[in-house]
């Protein structure tokens, strides 16, 4: 059996990039949202500057975990130039995002099911749960992992689970 291994010293995977994005407020609705120049991440509907900020960092987090699960490249930050905007260049609010961090253990989760070929509903039957909770246990947003939950996967993905303390 291979190892589905993870450290408590990097509970935490963070990414050192940021991306330029641009926040905008709708005057007709009052909320604020946000797009990233060299990603596909779109925010819509906050409330607050702050909230349409946190969003973008989140949005771009999910983007870069769904790449790397992927072993694809992340793209170079300022690698699309920006978009002709000068007649939104009022309502724009030019912000450098770095992504919000990550739990390594769903990408790892997530990695090693892709790598055994099977399907988040298939892990949720081989673990007798319903779908919601395989889609919160790989979200590289959620931090609440149990230990139980953790055996509960490697046993359904036939792998052992190594917690190491160093």
């Amino acid at each position: 059996m291979r190892w589905l291994s993870w450290r408590l010293s990097t509970m935490v995977r963070s990414w050192d990039v940021t991306y330029p994005c641009y926040i905008e407020h709708d005057p007709e609705s009052g909320t604020y949202g946000g797009f990233c120049v060299d990603l596909p991440v779109f925010v819509a509907g906050k409330a607050s500057v702050e909230e349409a900020r946190k969003a973008l960092e989140e949005g771009v987090a999910y983007y870069l975990a769904h790449l790397e699960v992927e072993e694809r490249p992340f793209p170079r930050p300022g690698a699309t130039p920006p978009p002709d905007l000068e007649e939104e260049r009022d309502r724009l609010i030019p912000v450098e995002i770095r992504p919000s961090p990550v739990n390594p253990v769903s990408l790892a989760i997530e990695k090693a099911l892709r790598r055994k070929g099977l399907k988040r509903k298939d892990l949720a039957e081989r673990m007798g749960v319903p779908p919601s909770v395989v889609t919160r246990i790989l979200d590289p947003l959620y931090f609440g992992h149990t230990l139980s939950t953790l055996r509960r996967v490697a046993e359904a993905l036939e792998k052992d689970l190594v917690v190491a303390f160093r």
